[in-house]
């Protein structure tokens, strides 16, 4: 069984010995990989990393950006004043 496209989200960047591949390249890919490869796959597609299958060295880059749960960009803790009283 291969990896789902649904797997693979937006933003992500994935080579093949360093080579960016599309979607389409990595699903037919992982159709030969066995079932231990296909999850550790999918835990780089969150958390990112590289490693080797069968010779071909994968690397897994996510999107940096932080983002809230509107899809925008995060602008971090709000500035408080320390001689504020609450």
């Amino acid at each position: 069984m291969a990896i789902s496209p649904q797997s693979i989200r937006k933003g992500i960047t994935i080579k093949f010995d360093s080579n960016v591949v599309d979607k389409q390249t990595v699903i037919s890919t992982s159709e030969s990989w066995n079932e231990n490869h296909q999850k550790l796959f999918k835990k780089l597609l969150k958390q990112g990393g590289s490693f080797k299958i069968n010779g071909i060295v994968v690397t897994v880059t996510p999107e940096e950006k932080t983002l809230n749960s509107k899809g925008e960009a995060d602008g971090g803790a709000p500035k408080v004043d320390p001689l504020a009283r609450f």
